[in-house]
């Protein structure tokens, strides 16, 4: 259970909410990656593997959910509904789109389980109207013994083809904690926090721009 919560909170999916789908829009994602980790002599991501979508239910809201695909071969459940708020929206320029986004976090391997809160801060600029740059803050409490806060930076981006957004996010999270100690061998600047890379892809449904 260990592993599996430093995982869930490290890897997580791309930052799909960064984007306002519009009301009566959808979007499908999946992403692939997570913390670096040492596997024989070389430094890979966690195969860490999640699905999910998104329905916008205004113009500036929309409810998300996420399921992790990898922690299900293994025996175990990792889900995480929430929702994302847009309360700055641009199309161009210099000021971004804004979003704050929520989200829960339920993990269980059917003996124990861990319920943890996350947020999420965003600001994301259109480039050529359609692909994105986006910056932004990852915030979760961790549950447990001891209870802790993990936050860190991320930054990504997106590039649209057609109807389809691929991305590729990097995250840095707790960054002021030892990991060196820790098994697997976490791969991050002075052993310190989780570094992740994540790709995704995303197929948008209905009018979303």
């Amino acid at each position: 259970m260990a592993l599996l919560l430093a995982s869930a909170i490290a890897a997580c999916s791309t930052t799909h909410t960064v984007r306002p789908l519009g009301r009566g829009n959808g979007a499908l994602n999946a992403s692939l990656g997570g913390p670096l980790v040492v596997v024989g002599s070389v430094d890979i991501p966690a195969p860490i593997l999640t699905l999910g979508g998104a329905y916008g239910v205004r113009d500036d809201l929309e409810v998300t959910a996420h399921a992790d695909a990898t922690a299900a071969l293994y025996g175990d459940l990792h889900l995480e509904p929430g929702v994302a708020y847009h309360p700055i929206i641009r199309e161009a320029g210099a000021v971004p789109t804004v979003t704050v986004a929520g989200s829960v976090h339920l993990i269980t391997d059917f003996d124990a389980a861990r319920v943890f809160p996350q947020v999420t801060l965003a600001a994301a600029w259109r480039v050529r109207r359609r692909h994105l740059i986006y910056i932004g803050i990852d915030d979760a409490l961790a549950f447990g013994s001891p209870t802790r806060i993990v936050v860190g930076p991320l930054g990504g981006g997106e590039l649209r083809v057609g109807r389809f957004g691929l991305t590729l996010e990097a995250k840095w999270l707790a960054p002021y904690y030892d990991v060196a100690p820790t098994a697997p061998t976490w791969i991050s600047p002075d052993s310190h926090g989780y570094l992740s890379v994540l790709l995704g892809v995303t197929r948008y449904l209905g009018e979303t721009p």
